[in-house]
Parts: C-alpha cells; sequence; structure tokens
C-alpha cells in the first residue's frame, strides 16, 4: 500500500473540498424516526463491531452504566467472532443475542432501539448514517472518517445526523469526566488568565496495532465487506489484523489518538474550528512492521481563532512523556493525563512564577470515564438534550483528522474555511 502515497500525495496538494452535502436526507421521514423511550424504559442494543474494542464498551461502559439494557444482536464479518462473542455476551448480561455477519440485518430489526459501531475507522461514518436512517441512536467509535480523501463522507455524515432525531455519541469518552467539566470551568472563569498553549503526547514502545490478530483465509471472514469503500483488492490477512497501521484505512494516530485529545481541548474551551494545521509524520519506529505504512511518529500543529495552538505528539518506539497534556495560560498551568482519561488534574502557575501552589482540582481520583459517557447516551435517548460528543464535536473533530492527515501527505500547512466546508493545501 506504500505505493500508493506517491499518487495520493500529488491527489491532495490541491487540497479538498467538502462542499455541499450531496446525500439525498429523503430517507428521514417517518419510518425512520427512533422509537421514543421513556425514563424507565429498556434501552435494546446491537453491536456492530466484535473485535477488542467493540466488546470492552459492552463490559466495561454499557453493563456498569445501566442494568436496563440488552444486547440483542451482535454482527461481525469474521466468522469466529460471530460463533463466539454471543456465548460471552450470554455469560456477562444473561441472554443470548442473535448474531448476524451483515450490518444492516442489525438495523433491520425493529425492536433495536440503537447501536454501538465499533468497526474499522473507514466504515464509522457510512455505517452510522444508515444507522440514525434506520431510525436507530447511534454510539460511533472514533474517529469519524479514517483519512483525508474521506472529507466529503464527513460532510455528509454531519449533515445526515443533524437532520435526525437520533442521538448520536462519539467514543470520545474523556469529554464526560470530571476532569473536563473541572478543566472547563477554570478556562471559563479565567482563572490562569488567557490560555496560550496545549500539547499532549500519547506513545508507546511498540505500535498499538502490531498485537492484533484476524482472520488467516478469506473463507472465514467477508473480505469484500472489510474492504468496504476502499478499492478492490486481493486478500490480506495482516491488512485485515492490523488494519490501524494501513494509511489506507486509517490516519494512524491522528485518528486512533489525536481524536481524544483534541476533543477534550474542544470541550473545555469551547472553541471553534481550527484555522491551520502543520503536522509531520514518519516511518522510524523499530518496532513497527514495515509492510505497515501508517507514518509511526506522527506531530500535528493546530491553530485557533481564539489565539491558541494545540500540539499532538506521538513516536512509536519510546514510551517517553506518553499520558501527558499541559493547558499553559499566561498565569500558570493544569497538567494532566490524555485525553480518553485525564485523571485529577493539576493547577498550579508552574512556569511562570510559584505564586500559586499545585492543587488538585477534584477532591478525589475519579474512575475511567467510559461508563459515564455511555451513561451520557442513555439519557439523552430518554430525556433528551444534547450529548456530550455530539454530532457538532465530532465533526469538528472530523476535520482535524482531515487537516492533520492532509498537511502529513502533503508536507503543507492547510487551511480550514469554515463556510465552504473546504481543506486547503
Amino acid at each position: 500500500m506504500s505505493g500508493n502515497r506517491a499518487s495520493r500525495r500529488a491527489f491532495l496538494k490541491s487540497g479538498l473540498a467538502a462542499g455541499a452535502a450531496g446525500l439525498s436526507l429523503s430517507r428521514l421521514n417517518a419510518a425512520s424516526i427512533a422509537r421514543v423511550i421513556g425514563a424507565n424504559d429498556r434501552i435494546n442494543l446491537g453491536l456492530i463491531g466484535c473485535g477488542i474494542r467493540g466488546p470492552y464498551i459492552i463490559q466495561h461502559m454499557v453493563k456498569p452504566a445501566d442494568t436496563n439494557v440488552a444486547l440483542l444482536v451482535i454482527c461481525d464479518i469474521w466468522k469466529k467472532r460471530l460463533d463466539e462473542y454471543p456465548g460471552t455476551a450470554e455469560k456477562l448480561l444473561g441472554s443470548r443475542p442473535k448474531a448476524c455477519a451483515d450490518y444492516r440485518r442489525v438495523l433491520d430489526e425493529p425492536d433495536v432501539d440503537a447501536v454501538v459501531i465499533a468497526t474499522p475507522d473507514h466504515q464509522h461514518a457510512r455505517q452510522c448514517m444508515d444507522a440514525v436512517q434506520a431510525g436507530k441512536h447511534v454510539y460511533v467509535e472514533k474517529p469519524i472518517i479514517g483519512i483525508a480523501e474521506d472529507l466529503p463522507e464527513l460532510n455528509r455524515w454531519y449533515d445526515v445526523c443533524k437532520a435526525s432525531k437520533a442521538v448520536v455519541q462519539n467514543g470520545t469518552h474523556g469529554v464526560s469526566c470530571p476532569a473536563a467539566r473541572a478543566v472547563r470551568k477554570v478556562v471559563t472563569e479565567g482563572r490562569l488568565g488567557r490560555l496560550f498553549r496545549v500539547e499532549s503526547t500519547e506513545t508507546a514502545t511498540v505500535p498499538y496495532w502490531m498485537g492484533y490478530q484476524g482472520p488467516k483465509t478469506e473463507a472465514e471472514t467477508d473480505w469484500k465487506a472489510f474492504l468496504f469503500n476502499r478499492k478492490d483488492r486481493p486478500f490480506d490477512p495482516l491488512l485485515h489484523a492490523r488494519w490501524m497501521g494501513y494509511h489506507d484505512i486509517t490516519a494512524g494516530t491522528i485518528g486512533g489518538w489525536m481524536t481524544h485529545f483534541i476533543n477534550f481541548v474542544h470541550f473545555v474551551t469551547g472553541c471553534d474550528f481550527p484555522v491551520s494545521c502543520t503536522a509531520w509524520g514518519g516511518a522510524y519506529a523499530p518496532t513497527n512492521d514495515k509492510r505497515c505504512d501508517a507514518f509511526d511518529n506522527q506531530m500535528v500543529i493546530l491553530e485557533y481563532p481564539e489565539g491558541f495552538h494545540a500540539q499532538f505528539t506521538s513516536h512509536f518506539g519510546s514510551s517517553i512523556d506518553s499520558e501527558t497534556t499541559i493547558f499553559m495560560f499566561e498565569k500558570g498551568s493544569i497538567k494532566g493525563r490524555f485525553g480518553h482519561f485525564f485523571g485529577n488534574p493539576v493547577l498550579s502557575s508552574e512556569g511562570v512564577d510559584e505564586t500559586i501552589r499545585p492543587e488538585k482540582l477534584l477532591d478525589s481520583d475519579p474512575p475511567y470515564p467510559g461508563a459515564e459517557h455511555v451513561k451520557n447516551w442513555f439519557d439523552c435517548i430518554r430525556n433528551g438534550g444534547q450529548p456530550n460528543a455530539g454530532p457538532d464535536f465530532g465533526y469538528k473533530q472530523g476535520i482535524t483528522v482531515v487537516m492533520g492527515d492532509l498537511s502529513s501527505m502533503t508536507g503543507r500547512k492547510v487551511t480550514f474555511d469554515k463556510q465552504k466546508r473546504e481543506v486547503r493545501s
């Protein structure tokens, strides 16, 4: 797939136009409006994608968030998972879900109220659109789209979701933690003065995609369903298993990790879209598989109209400074972990003077915020309101993925025209 990088770079040098939605919204009629769910009603779920993340969401986020939930049907293209996960789910939740290989069968189930989408990045937007048009509420994993060329689909996704009555929650769960609310309060009240920079590092010694397993033969899976909207090619077991390391599918850590960080920044600052982006990436990690062509060392700098910039860094091959974030203000700083789980932030005047001694913003260290994020989604399904990471946040986060990926691929600074929905290099 690395042979496609030069032609892709040449194509992208002219920039990407998001343009108009280009998708008929006529399907969003009375038949596609989700069932009204009362405050005490059971929510019936479908799970699309039973790899590592999907079952994790069910076990560690859905189950502790609400006991009045049932998993009716699961979907995966790998036959091994279809055979094994229903039994696992039955032991966990008390009932055995139906299983299917085509996600559209999940959407056809009239008793399914909401779906969790935990499939490869390039499938998220289309599957989410199909789900809301089928009248389902959606929890969709991040990022919404895979790479810069997917910007038109990101645009369509936003339009479809905003035109529907479905509650759509993006899987950047860090925004639902008490730390996010605490940092936002400091920013809103101006306690440390003007924010001018946020920097964050998330990395590991070995790229996360190296540990993933998949089917060994095409007979075990639906290869065309895996490729989805990507070009046809012969079955490749490594691509099927380690798709997170292939640029044709995903922007690597820009989509996989930066999305957590940048949505946290968007949430606590209330900022507008970034106006420009400069990014760099390369393959340098000695622990990577050279067949995986998504960059294993990455840096993205995003400039915001409010007068601050945000920097994301990932450098596989070394775990130095992983899980660190610093908000820098004119009067001090706030330090925390990474955007998916910020921990208990520490406020001080470090970096400026010694007038403010370090203090934790929370009385006690908070738990992992996954269950709270899902609970926020369930509460909005039952009672109305906008979830913490709804379509507006998902779209803005998606734009940063496009900008970071496009800048990395072209070696140029890129800008975003919010009115025309265009990213230009």
